[in-house]
């Protein structure tokens, strides 16, 4: 393990200083092969790119999984299938007669353009009407009716809630009576309410071989209620491709990958909620700018993430609810498995996050990374972190990191105020480097930070604050080391599929007389909400156990040894480091008389105005009289120093 830390500490150092603009132009390119004669298509999350693709006779096509989940590439005639592909792995097909060739992922899809489908167009011919409406070329959205529907009774007036939802009309609510329902339910029709009568005793068990409960793929606002969801092979609830959804009342436990789940989707509320016992997230919106979106009083425990949204933000709020015992509490991200990075302005506030510090949940391998952090915004841009309540977590309380995929992905213009963080292991608060500038801590009360002093060296109102920096260590030191713990495998977790049923939950009030409710955009969804104080949220002072950081000289005195050491070798040595060259560099400036004085003026505004660059420039380039192996030792041996003594500092922290 020690040999591995060190491993992952030392791969780290090297991209992130070496290889971040390498990685930030996306690494070498793909897509190989001549053009006409080899293709890629990739199945990223939950979506084909490209999704019509002209090619040759001839020509052979390579499907790619470039996703975390789990996809298929299913011929809709039958042709070719790929069985279930996990990231990573591929399908090569080689088309050699003219056609049209539709393809679905048959967990995310159906055939006919339904939710995560292609087609590849062989030769010179046309793309017929109905695949041309399924990828875009169609009438638009739907329009909301103009009245109430009817209501449809199961098993009174449907024998399945498949059935109903199949002779249902938009406006018509779907009234399910308690029973285990063994089917997964594929909606396309708008405007639907979909409803149990009784939230704990009305169930849909996907008996761990169907893919879905309840899948609406494309049909605008469609509201699900009331119901739970337990044993399917990937999510409870899903909406994609929507414009409108609501999820209300609903329990979402021991599924293979998300609770309850909104993808590629705007104008949605997900509220009164419970999601249990997932390997993924409980919660996920991703791949939406702007979401239009709020989750409001949910309760997520016991899956490997609280929450997480992948590339979603814009008018998209996250409050008033409980993040508690998973592996990691709320988590929203950057990714390049999905469109729109990066993820950017969502509203954290008013929620209670709380011993995210679970090792036995179910979990896939990246969640692990993120292990014992209350709030950790990755790569994200322009969120706020706005009084919450988080305390007791053994990493982090909240953190704001950049992280690497394709790309490597800072973060930048977030902002952490008023919350009250506590009895966190490592920090209550922490910003990694390298951050891309503007992240700001204020008014928020806390023990420790790292890097030390940070709402002093990082504050809002601080005419340094908005600056980019943050602390290599804090990167190394938690997210990034112990994703590489997982290259083998090995890391802790459960399983989902034993994972228990939840404690009965509050149901919703009239179930079985209240009118059909369709989430009409704007009109219904996402609705208002009122975001709590902390004060509200547990009946402690806030932060009646927490004192302010004391510090000296931007070290805090109450941290632990080797926090001490992070801070003085993680924040103070580059800053001393960097004033040494700079002082240096002056002084043999003034000191030498073979330099013209303009020439002289130009350095010395050089070594000044640009920092590190300018000093160490002029001590490698600018003619300096001093000795070549005492410069060498001052720029490249105080760097390596520097870096040397980060590492160990990080070592003796995780060991």
């Amino acid at each position: 393990m020690r040999l591995r830390r060190i491993a992952a500490s030392a791969l780290v150092l090297v991209v992130l200083v070496v290889g971040g603009a390498y990685l930030a132009g996306g690494g070498p390119g793909g897509g190989g092969g001549e053009p006409g004669a080899y293709e890629v298509v990739r199945g990223l999350d939950d979506f084909f790119t490209p999704q019509v693709l002209r090619v040759a006779p001839g020509t052979a096509v390579e499907f790619e999984n470039g996703g975390r989940n789990q996809h298929t590439v299913t011929s809709d005639d039958g042709l070719f299938d790929s069985g279930v592909l996990a990231p990573g792995d591929e399908l090569e097909v080689e088309f050699s007669e003219p056609g049209v060739f539709a393809f679905t992922c048959t967990l995310h899809g159906s055939p006919g353009g339904i939710g995560m489908t292609g087609v590849v167009v062989v030769g010179d011919v046309p793309l017929p009407a109905r695949l041309g409406a399924a990828f875009g070329v169609g009438p638009g959205r739907e329009t909301p009716p103009a009245g109430p529907g009817v209501t449809i009774r199961v098993p009174g007036d449907a024998p399945s809630i498949q059935e109903a939802v199949s002779d249902a009309e938009p406006g018509d609510l779907v009234l399910v009576a308690p029973g285990v329902y063994h089917e997964s339910v594929l909606v396309r029709t708008p405007f639907l309410t979909i409803r149990g009568e009784d939230r704990d005793a009305t169930i849909l068990d996907g008996e761990f071989k169907r893919a879905n409960g309840i899948a609406v793929f494309e049909a605008d606002g469609v509201a699900v209620e009331n119901l739970t969801a337990r044993h399917f092979e990937l999510n409870g609830f899903y909406w994609a491709g929507v414009n409108g959804y609501r999820g209300s009342y609903l329990t979402a436990y021991a599924n293979g990958d998300y609770g309850l789940y909104a993808f590629d989707s705007a104008w949605g509320r997900l509220e009164h909620s419970w999601a249990s016992g997932h390997p993924d997230s409980g919660f996920y919106i991703g791949q939406c700018q702007p979401c239009h979106a709020v989750i409001d009083d949910v309760i997520a425990a016991e899956n490997a993430l609280g929450y997480s949204g992948t590339n979603a933000g814009g008018d998209l709020a996250l409050v008033n609810s409980e993040w508690r015992d998973n592996m990691a509490g709320i988590v929203p991200n950057t990714l390049d498995s999905e469109e729109l990075a990066p993820q950017a302005d969502v509203l954290i506030a008013g929620n209670h996050v709380h011993d995210n510090d679970r090792l036995d949940v179910p979990a896939k391998t990246y969640p692990y990374a993120a292990y014992g952090i209350g709030i950790l915004v990755s790569g994200g841009r322009d969120d706020r972190v706005e009084g919450n309540l988080v305390e007791d977590h053994p990493t982090y309380g909240i953190a704001v990191q950049p992280i690497i995929d394709a790309n490597f992905w800072t973060s930048g213009g977030n902002t952490v105020s008023g919350n009250v963080v506590r009895r966190s292991g490592e920090a209550d608060l922490a910003l990694g480097g390298p951050s891309g500038g503007r992240d700001c801590f204020a008014a928020n009360s806390h023990s420790t930070s790292l890097p030390p002093a940070l709402e002093s060296v990082g504050g809002c109102g601080s005419p340094f604050g908005r600056l980019g920096g943050g602390g290599l260590d804090v990167t190394i030191g938690s997210l990034l080391t112990r994703y590489i713990d997982t290259f083998d495998g090995d890391y802790p977790h459960g399983d989902w599929h034993t994972w228990p049923a939840p404690p009965s939950q509050p149901g919703m009030p009239d179930a079985a007389t209240a009118p059909a409710a369709p989430a009409i955009p704007e009109a219904a969804v996402p609705g208002a909400y009122a975001v709590r104080s902390v004060g509200s949220i547990e009946p402690d002072p806030p932060g009646s156990d927490t004192s302010r950081e004391v510090t000296i000289l931007a070290i805090p005195l109450d941290n632990t040894p080797w926090g001490l050491l992070l801070g003085l070798y993680g924040y103070v040595f580059p800053l001393v480091l960097w004033a040494a060259w700079v002082a240096i560099a002056l002084w043999d400036l003034v000191r030498r008389e073979d330099l013209a004085s303009r020439r002289r003026l130009a350095w010395m505004a050089l070594v000044i105005a640009v920092p590190a660059v300018g000093p160490v420039l002029y001590l490698w380039l600018g003619g300096s009289a001093i000795d070549r192996a005492a410069r060498l030792m001052l720029v490249v041996g105080g760097a390596v120093v520097y870096l040397a003594l980060l590492v160990i500092a990080v070592l003796l922290g995780a060991g």
